[in-house]
């Protein structure tokens, strides 16, 4: 799936009320809920938004992605394991940290539905603008804006999310003007050796 994806996820919205985790005890047995399936949360909780009239235009995936961001801002990492398509590998439990750690803000530009040859059904294309905090200390100190999308599709009537494919990708900023396609994957903060 790659960081793209979470990425989205994480930054859509500003939910200040997501930085309170669930009560009961650390083995679950209140309510279901599992302390350990939670990561650590930013101390200033990422802002998200959605363009004036983008959800109701598109209902059902600005309904899923507030679903996955209010999850994973919340630091819900076993959900939003449940939130990724099956077509896409999660991040590990540590990745997901970091991204969230990192995470200052998400801005949704687009929605748009595309037809891709393996998948069924409506299939949406998100793109957003995901500003990144630099790491409280590190050699490799990076933070910046990043543009990325990702895809809402349905799996067994359920929406899901994955990173959308190269060719989807908007291009970076400093290659806006260029008229070349993307090739690869859009980079992130935490895929280097930094210490977020």
């Amino acid at each position: 799936m790659g960081g793209g994806a979470l990425l989205v996820l994480v930054a859509l919205f500003l939910i200040p009320y997501l930085t309170a985790r669930p009560t009961g005890s650390a083995d679950g047995a209140a309510g279901g809920v599992n302390r350990s399936d939670f990561v650590q949360l930013p101390t200033e909780a990422p802002r998200y938004e959605f363009p004036p009239g983008m959800e109701q235009r598109y209902p059902d995936a600005a309904g899923f992605l507030r679903q996955f961001l209010e999850t994973c801002l919340a630091g819900d990492y076993a959900a939003y394991r449940r939130l990724v398509a099956r077509r896409a590998d999660p991040e590990t439990r540590t990745r997901f940290e970091r991204m969230l750690l990192s995470l200052r803000a998400l801005t949704v530009e687009s929605i748009r539905t595309v037809e891709l040859p393996d998948v069924a059904g409506p299939v949406y294309v998100v793109t957003s603008r995901v500003e990144f905090a630099a790491p409280a200390k590190g050699a490799q100190r990076r933070e910046g804006t990043r543009r990325v999308a990702i895809l809402v599709l349905s799996e067994d009537g359920e929406w899901r999310m994955a990173l959308a494919p190269a060719h989807l990708q908007p291009p970076g900023e400093e290659t806006a003007a260029e008229t070349a396609p993307a090739t690869t994957a859009p980079s992130y903060p935490w895929q280097g050796d930094g210490d977020y």
